[in-house]
């Protein structure tokens, strides 16, 4: 009569079997085959590899560095699925007033209005900050153009500058949010609650955050000078305002780390399944905003925090509005005139508040 396998096991549980060791790379297992140490070491370099594509949220720098790689992705699919060339005609219209129109034959779904600037002098893309295609659609100047059009570029001294003060004023408070986060420790962290706000009669542009661990924060002029230094250092950068559409999928991706933002997802997801978000890049930093913005932070000349106010929601919970007051490189203005404006500014903007 054959044992069963559990009296099998009862047998051979007691039975000292001897074993051998061996050396595997640098490394000695107590049992295993024999492997030459430039497999182990192989093994040791592939595994490495495929660590490197986990995504691993630490800090401020691990999810700037994650969110980034996939804005990256998502432009790189998009642009993939550009298989031929299509050539477009672009009427630009009076680049300089004494000047005429220039007809430009460009590619679709990869030309920009920056690269049709570039095409007629240095100057004129230094100074265009927004473009109008067909006279009714305002169109971010590193956005690519999808058909033939009449296309316009704008300025700060335009004689119809509203829409690029606007773009201004919206770009300035993007550039705020983007450092923030750069301003604390780990610690602190923080979480931007507004968007982009392009409203001008406050007198300043202005990011709403909250920041977990931080109570009864009274910010102090050194702190303020501090962070208005780190907006002084990105303008010098040139950065360029990216922008892409993205899936619901991708954009949740991308705010997985702002409960603000994923909240509002939800929301215009629920009103639509097929809805497409615009997404803005400037450096590093990455948000969700209707736009249009300017063409690059270059075109940012005097730019300072001036206040930054402790306030209360409903539910009694912090939060601190950051506000800033910045003027175009292409204007010139008083150093007077400039400080009037700037203490203007340190008064608390209103907007958006509930009173």
């Amino acid at each position: 009569m054959q044992p069963s396998s559990l009296l099998l096991y009862r047998i051979f549980k007691f039975v000292h079997i001897p074993h051998r060791s061996y050396r595997l790379g640098r490394r000695i297992l107590e049992s295993g085959y024999y492997v030459s140490p430039s497999w182990f070491d192989q093994r040791i370099s592939r595994q490495s590899e495929l660590d490197s594509k986990i995504p691993r949220l630490i800090g401020v720098e691990g999810t700037i560095k994650y969110k980034n790689e996939l804005f990256d992705e998502e432009k790189q699919r998009q642009q993939s699925l550009i298989t031929r060339f299509e050539k477009i005609e672009v009427n630009l219209e009076k680049p300089f007033p004494d000047g005429e129109d220039y007809v430009l034959m460009m590619n679709a779904n990869i030309s920009t209005p920056h690269e049709c600037a570039n095409h007629i002098h240095q100057i004129l893309k230094q100074r265009s900050a927004l473009a109008l295609v067909n006279g009714n659609e305002y169109w971010d100047m590193h956005r690519p153009l999808e058909q033939s059009c009449n296309l316009t570029l704008l300025h700060f001294k335009h004689d119809d500058c509203m829409p690029v003060n606007y773009a201004f004023w919206r770009s300035c408070s993007m550039l705020l949010a983007s450092v923030i986060p750069k301003a604390f420790r780990d610690e602190y962290k923080v979480h931007i609650i507004s968007k982009p706000f392009a409203d001008l009669t406050g007198g300043s542009f202005i990011c709403d955050v909250e920041v977990e661990n931080l109570t009864d924060w009274k910010p102090t002029s050194q702190e303020i000078q501090s962070i208005t230094s780190l907006l002084w250092d990105e303008t010098v950068k040139a950065h360029r305002y990216e922008r892409i559409q993205v899936s619901a999928e991708v954009a949740s991706k991308l705010f997985a780390d702002n409960f603000h933002r994923l909240s509002e997802l939800e929301k215009l997801t629920e009103q639509d399944a097929n809805r497409q978000f615009t997404i803005y890049r400037c450096g590093q930093y990455i948000e969700l905003s209707d736009g249009p913005m300017i063409a690059d932070t270059s075109q940012i000349g005097f730019i300072y925090l001036s206040a930054i106010h402790p306030l209360k929601k409903k539910d009694g919970s912090r939060f601190y509005r950051f506000q800033g007051i910045a003027m175009p490189k292409q204007l010139n203005i008083n150093p007077f005139a400039f400080s009037l404006i700037r203490d203007r500014s340190k008064r608390l903007n209103s907007y958006g508040l509930d009173h």
